[in-house]
């Protein structure tokens, strides 16, 4: 609940002119507070009240703003989503637990509708090796209902060689999902999560294959979180890599009306 003191407020107006909900407003005595009943908690007037006196104390404390920490330039930014590129060769090596933690935080501050925060993260680390063989069958029976030989050939070379990197997984070990019931928000934790791996220095890749399997198998799509509401969005595979890029790969010109 959206709290404001009374003693460090300087009557300045930013919360209540920013508000895009009217959630508060300006008492008699010149004194600001919050309707509960209309506030959405997108904690906008926390973030902008210039003397910290807007507060939400049941949420953890915001970070206050550093430029030097905080800014980026719009080229460096630009050149990072150039740069950054999906990684089909793992080698094995996992990823920390603080970093996989911080992967996470990339994906919880990602903009929800109306701040909604439906999306929900499931990371597949120590169970890994116990589900990938149930994930790669899904996958197959899936190819095979679809008439997909060439598909299916890559779980046949799986079993073949099911202690080799193979063609869905290529190595990784780790894996992230994300549901929500908008699939949209999901998408943009996703992009958040891939874009600061990147930076990272880590290798990731987002595999569709694998959100076919599991969306097929009820077991699978129970334990992964997927229900009626909540919507199977995307799976990352996350790992280190030893591949390494020297330019930006070309891609063709974006299409785009003006009007």
């Amino acid at each position: 609940m959206i709290q404001i003191n009374r003693e460090t407020c300087v009557r300045c107006g930013l919360c209540a002119a920013n508000c895009c909900v009217h959630a508060i407003y300006q008492r008699e005595d010149g004194s600001y507070a919050c309707r509960s009943s209309l506030c959405f908690h997108c904690a906008q007037c926390v973030a902008i009240c210039p003397t910290g006196a807007v507060s939400e104390p049941d949420l953890p404390p915001p970070v206050e703003y550093d430029s030097a920490r905080f800014d980026i330039s719009p080229e460096n930014l630009l050149n990072t989503m150039r740069f950054r590129r999906s990684v089909r060769r793992f080698t094995g090596a996992k990823v920390s637990r603080e970093e996989l933690e911080k992967l996470l935080e990339a994906g919880r501050c990602a903009p929800t509708s109306s701040n909604s925060q439906t999306v929900r993260f499931t990371v597949l680390d120590r169970e890994f090796e116990a589900l990938r063989p149930r994930i790669w069958e899904s996958f197959a029976a899936l190819c095979e209902e679809r008439g997909q030989k060439l598909l299916l050939r890559r779980y046949q070379n799986y079993l073949r060689h099911p202690d080799q990197p193979d063609a869905l997984f290529y190595g990784a070990n780790q894996m992230v999902t994300v549901t929500s019931a908008h699939a949209v928000d999901g998408a943009l934790a996703l992009a958040n999560m891939e874009l600061l791996a990147h930076t990272m220095g880590l290798g990731a890749l987002y595999c569709g294959f694998a959100v076919r399997a599991i969306q097929r198998d009820e077991a699978l799509r129970e334990t992964f979180g997927v229900t009626q509401t909540q919507q199977l969005i995307g799976c990352l595979l996350l790992g280190r890599t030893d591949l390494k890029f020297y330019r930006t790969a070309p891609r063709n010109p974006a299409n785009v009306q003006w009007k």
